[in-house]
């Protein structure tokens, strides 16, 4: 499927649209119990690489559209028509699952925070690249690389999307770049 092109077709198979996440409520990346799991995260260049293969879709009106890291948003741009864009969540902080009734807790602090910009902000969510491992966030409108790099961080995010109008989607990993991280043209390491 094309990045940018709205998603509508009902039905299992990767992406899947945002209304069966919808459906089925906010649900973690990885189902936990209570609180926190003790978990050890993956290295930062293998969450790098999950993360730039991922599936982000953003809700614009009634439909729902995709983009991607490394590919154009061009849909995307055309129907909010703003100068930069950053995607963001709260969940699962440092990339530890967390609970369900924490992540929707964090979404719930992250959303009051944009709200409380002057920043338009729409809803978005990013899924592994088989259409599971949901992360509900928002995709953030004219935010700069500092502010967008601060609320990565404030909300212990070890990445976000960020891209200016006209050029691809990029990954900001929040930390320095690995030794054996392999170059990727559309990943910057801000650390």
């Amino acid at each position: 499927m094309a990045s940018g092109t709205p998603v509508t077709r009902p039905g299992p198979g990767p992406p899947r649209p945002w209304s069966d996440w919808r459906r089925r409520r906010a649900v973690p990346m990885i189902r936990a119990m209570d609180g926190e799991l003790e978990q050890t995260p993956p290295a930062l260049d293998d969450l790098a690489r999950l993360y730039a293969a991922a599936h982000y879709f953003v809700v614009v009106g009634r439909k729902e559209w995709l983009f991607q890291v490394g590919q154009s948003a061009a849909d995307v741009e055309r129907q909010l028509g703003a100068g930069s864009y950053q995607f963001v969540t709260a969940w699962n902080p440092r990339s530890c699952p967390a609970g369900e009734a924490r992540n929707l807790e964090a979404a719930q602090v992250l959303e009051q925070r944009l709200r409380e910009t002057s920043l338009s902000i729409h809803r978005a969510l990013g899924c592994n690249a088989q259409g599971g491992a949901v992360e509900h966030g928002w995709l953030v409108l004219d935010v700069g690389w500092d502010q967008a790099d601060a609320l990565a961080r404030d909300f212990g995010q070890a990445g976000t999307l960020y891209w200016l109008a006209g050029e691809p989607v990029r990954l900001r990993m929040q930390a320095p770049r690995p030794h054996d991280a392999p170059d990727d043209m559309f990943t910057d390491w801000t650390g």
